[in-house]
């Protein structure tokens, strides 16, 4: 809950002082709930970043710093058993790329990042294959094993040290590491000469 989230920043803050490294990394997995899916998985990103934001931005008296915000590859690239959880992932992205753009711009001093690892062995990667999970998208659940099979499947040790280089790359602002098995690269997104549209 929104109060919940309040309290353990506010804990955070009373107990070191300041908020320098925030990470938003609860998910779900979850087609046949889709709205919770979307809730956690997108709508609490967003909660999270904002709520960091009120204790590091320079221009609210905080110190700077960075978000990190654990996406997937499915924030890249279609997941076709899990279309909503696909939609969630690549929104992550797309507001972490804004709003690493709209800090540069604003002064705050917060640089932005993103994690995509492909599947990681956490307690979301069990619900990947249980037919109620993926709801009305189950008759793919042999397109999840192969993409299982394809891409393998991590030690949340190598997601970690993701998260490690972005905190510690003062760098890296509004990229997303692309973590996989063997391992990691940052995505290249277009350029914004790109959108200029022959202007």
């Amino acid at each position: 809950s929104q109060q919940q989230f309040n309290d353990a920043v506010q804990k955070v803050v009373e107990t070191f002082g300041q908020l320098d490294i925030f990470c938003n990394n609860a998910g779900i997995f979850n087609e046949s709930d889709w709205e919770k899916t979307v809730s956690i998985n997108l709508m609490g990103v967003i909660r999270g970043t904002y709520m960091a934001l009120e204790h590091m931005s320079k221009l609210s008296g905080g110190q700077g710093g960075v978000i990190i915000n654990i996406a997937s590859l499915a924030g890249l690239g279609p997941f076709p058993s899990a279309p909503v959880y696909t939609a969630a992932k690549y929104g992550v992205v797309g507001f972490t790329k804004a709003m690493s753009d709209a800090s540069k711009m604003s002064g705050y001093g917060v640089r932005l990042n993103m994690i995509c690892p492909t599947f990681a062995k956490t307690d979301l990667f069990n619900s990947l294959s249980s037919p109620e999970k993926l709801g009305q998208f189950s008759h793919l659940l042999d397109v999840t094993k192969k993409l299982m099979e394809e891409y393998g499947v991590l030690d949340v040790s190598k997601v970690t040290e993701g998260f490690l280089q972005l905190v510690l790359d003062e760098t890296k602002d509004g990229e997303a590491l692309v973590v996989l098995q063997n391992g990691s690269q940052y995505y290249p997104f277009p350029t914004k000469d790109m959108f200029n549209c022959g202007q």
